[in-house]
C-alpha cells in the first residue's frame, strides 16, 4: 500500500513536470510573434516618415518656384516699362534729329546760294573797279584841259561844245561807276556778314545733330540691352502665346477707349458730312449743282469710310512683305494685318484721309498710330520709331504720319499695318493699289 502510494506520489510530480514544458513553449511563441510584428512595423513607420519629408520638400520646392515665377513676372513688368521709356526716348530723339537734318539741309542750301551770290558780286566788283580805273586813266590823259580853258580858247565853238559834252558824259559815267561800286561793296559786305552768321549757325546745328545722334544711339543700345535681358527672362511658347492674346486684348481695349472719347466729335462730323451730301442730292434733284467748300470736301473724305476694296488706297510704306493677313503667328493665333519690312526711319504715310484717333505706345505693337476714316473704318500703323502726328489731327492720303522703326520688341525695322472695319480686322491687301 505504501509502495503504491509512493508510486502514485511519484507519478503526480512526473505528470506535473510533463505538463510544465508546453506552458513555457506557448509563452515563448507569443513573445516571438510580438517581436516579429514589431520588426515588421519598424520599416512601415520609417517609410511614412520619409514620405512626409519628401512631401514637405516638394512643397518647399513648389513655393520656391512660385516665388521665382512671381519675381520673374515682376522683372518682366519692369523691363517692359523700361523698354517703353527707352523707345519713347528713341522716338523723340529720332524726330528731333529728323527736324535738325531738315533745317540743316535748308541752311546748307542758303549757304550755297549765298556763296554763289558773293562770287557774282566779287566778279562784278572787279569789273566795276577795272571800268572805273579805265575812266580815271582816260580823264588823266586829257591833261590840264578844263571847261573854262576850252571856252576861252580860240577854237571853234562847235568843237568846244563837243569836248564839254564829252567831259560831262565822262563825269556822269565815272560817278555812276563809283555809285555802283559802293553799292556792290555794301551788298558784298552784308552778304559776307550773313554768310558768317549762317556758317556759325550751321556749326551749332552740326554739333546739335551729333549730340542727338549720340543720344539716339545710346537709347538704342540701352533698348537692345533691355531686349536681351527681357528675351532671356521670357518663357517661350505658352507664355508668349498668352502675352500675344493679352496684347491683342489691350489693343482692342485701347482703340475702344479712344473711340469712346472721340465718339461725340465723330458723330458731329458724320452729321455735318451727311448734311453736305443731302445738299448735293437736293441740288441734283432740282437739276442744279452744289459745290462743297474745301473744308466740306475734306470733311466728307475723312468721314466717308474706306469704301469697297478695289485697290484704291495708297501703300503705307514701300518694302518687303514679310507676313500676310491670316498667316499663322503662333499656336492658334494668326496675323491680323501685314508686316512690311522697310528701312528704319522711312516715312509711313496715311492710306486715306482721316483723323488721328490714337498715337501711343502699346505693348507688343510699340508706338502705334490709328487713323479713323468714318463709318467704322480705321487703319492702324505699328512698330513705329516715331509718330509725326498727334491725336485729333486731320490727315490727308499720302501724308507722313510716322517713321518705320523696331518698337514693341521688334527685331528688324518694319511696319505693322491693319485695316479694321466695325472693330474687326480685315485683309488689307484688296484695298491697297499695285
Amino acid at each position: 500500500m505504501r509502495e503504491k502510494a509512493t508510486v502514485s506520489y511519484q507519478r503526480t510530480p512526473a505528470n506535473g513536470l510533463a505538463s510544465a514544458p508546453p506552458l513555457r513553449s506557448g509563452m515563448f511563441t507569443l513573445s516571438a510573434s510580438l517581436f516579429c510584428a514589431g520588426l515588421l512595423l519598424l520599416p512601415a513607420i520609417g517609410h511614412a516618415d520619409d514620405t512626409k519629408s519628401a512631401l514637405s520638400s516638394l512643397r518647399a520646392d513648389i513655393a520656391a518656384k512660385e516665388k521665382s515665377v512671381q519675381q520673374q513676372k515682376q522683372q518682366r513688368s519692369k523691363l517692359l516699362d523700361q523698354l517703353q521709356s527707352q523707345e519713347k526716348i528713341i522716338a523723340q530723339a529720332s524726330r528731333q534729329l529728323r527736324e535738325t537734318q531738315r533745317t540743316l539741309g535748308a541752311l546748307n542750301g542758303e549757304i550755297a546760294a549765298l556763296t554763289a551770290s558773293i562770287g557774282k558780286l566779287q566778279t562784278q566788283q572787279a569789273k566795276q573797279e577795272k571800268m572805273l580805273a579805265e575812266q580815271l586813266d582816260a580823264a588823266f590823259r586829257q591833261g590840264q584841259h578844263n571847261g573854262l580853258q576850252l571856252l576861252l580858247s580860240s577854237e571853234e565853238s562847235q568843237r568846244s561844245e563837243r569836248i564839254l559834252a564829252y567831259f560831262g558824259y565822262l563825269n556822269d559815267a565815272r560817278q555812276k561807276s563809283i555809285d555802283d561800286l559802293k553799292k556792290t561793296r555794301s551788298d558784298l559786305s552784308s552778304q559776307k556778314t550773313s554768310l558768317v552768321d549762317k556758317q556759325a549757325k550751321q556749326k551749332a546745328m552740326l554739333s546739335q545733330q551729333e549730340v542727338q545722334q549720340q543720344k539716339l544711339e545710346s537709347a538704342r543700345a540701352a533698348r537692345q540691352k533691355t531686349l536681351t535681358t527681357l528675351e532671356s527672362s521670357l518663357e517661350k511658347d505658352q507664355a508668349q502665346l498668352e502675352e500675344m492674346r493679352a496684347n491683342e486684348s489691350r489693343l482692342r481695349d485701347k482703340i475702344a477707349k479712344a473711340e469712346r472719347e472721340a465718339r461725340a466729335r465723330a458723330e458731329k462730323e458724320a452729321k455735318e458730312a451727311q448734311r453736305v451730301r443731302e445738299r448735293e442730292a437736293q441740288a441734283k434733284s432740282k437739276g442744279t449743282t452744289y459745290k462743297p467748300t474745301e473744308g466740306e470736301r475734306s470733311l466728307m473724305a475723312r468721314t466717308g469710310g474706306l469704301g469697297r476694296p478695289g485697290g484704291q488706297l495708297l501703300w503705307p510704306v514701300r518694302g518687303t512683305l514679310e507676313h500676310r493677313f491670316g498667316e499663322q503667328l503662333q499656336g492658334e493665333l494668326r496675323w491680323k494685318g501685314l508686316v512690311i519690312d522697310a528701312p528704319e526711319g522711312r516715312e509711313v504715310k496715311a492710306v486715306a484721309d482721316g483723323r488721328v484717333l490714337m498715337a501711343d505706345w502699346l505693348q507688343g505693337y510699340g508706338l502705334v498710330v490709328v487713323v479713323e476714316h468714318g463709318k467704322g473704318d480705321m487703319s492702324l500703323y505699328g512698330y513705329n520709331q516715331s509718330a509725326l502726328v498727334s491725336v485729333g489731327a486731320q490727315v490727308r492720303a499720302g501724308q507722313p504720319i510716322a517713321l518705320v522703326g523696331t518698337s514693341g520688341g521688334r527685331g528688324t525695322p518694319s511696319l505693322y499695318f491693319e485695316i479694321r472695319r466695325q472693330g474687326q480686322a480685315v485683309n488689307p491687301l484688296p484695298w491697297l493699289g499695285k
